[in-house]
């Protein structure tokens, strides 16, 4: 029922609805991994539910190490346009968002006996994941009617779970856990959006 009245009052207010890639800044360009969406309510708001996700392996053959990280981020924000002409926009920003982090790492070592060589395989799991508020600004300058260029920078007030497990010889111990608060308002995640409006 109240997934339906928020429904009707969107279509109500008669959206603006635009789709757009992104990347962070300082990552690389030319492989976008931030994916939002923007719902325009009335003439200053804006909702903007956004996914970042995030693969890398790599694998060395001299001395047999293959690690690999996975990353998924998922946020909502609200923008409020506090200041606003007919192509561009400075908004405050508001939100709410969870990530996702998993690394793991493998390479064997060596253990000798009086007469053998015992090759095993250690891996190393990192498991973290974060809930967070973010807070923040953006301006959205549009290039055409329907084509938009858009920066926003966010700082994050977030909680933090991480387990860390290593299994040696087919077993698993814990070496390390921690859960948390972290205020991050020095160094600012800052975004950049191409993002259609049909």
């Amino acid at each position: 029922m109240g997934n339906l009245l928020f429904v009707s009052v969107l279509l109500l207010a008669n959206p603006k609805v635009g789709f757009g890639i992104g990347q962070t800044l300082g990552e690389n360009l030319l492989k976008p991994s931030l994916f939002t969406m923007r719902i325009g309510i009335g003439e200053s708001f804006i909702i903007a539910p956004e996914v970042d996700i995030n693969y890398s392996s790599q694998e060395a053959k001299v001395d047999s190490l293959k690690d690999s990280y996975f990353t998924f981020d998922a946020e909502s924000n609200f923008h409020y346009a506090f200041s606003k002409t007919k192509k561009t926009g400075f908004y405050g920003i508001f939100g709410l968002g969870t990530k996702i982090y998993k690394e793991l790492s493998e390479w064997y070592e060596k253990e000798f006996t009086a007469d053998s060589i015992i090759v095993y395989k250690i891996k190393e799991t990192t498991n973290r994941t974060s809930y967070g508020i973010n807070l923040g600004l953006g301006i959205e300058q549009f290039i055409t009617k329907n084509l938009s260029f858009s920066i926003s920078s966010l700082s994050n007030i977030t909680m933090n779970n991480e387990k860390r497990e290593k299994e040696r010889k087919e077993e698993k111990e814990t070496i390390y856990k921690s859960s948390g608060y972290s205020f991050d308002f020095q160094n600012l995640k800052c975004n950049i959006y191409l993002i259609w409006y049909l």
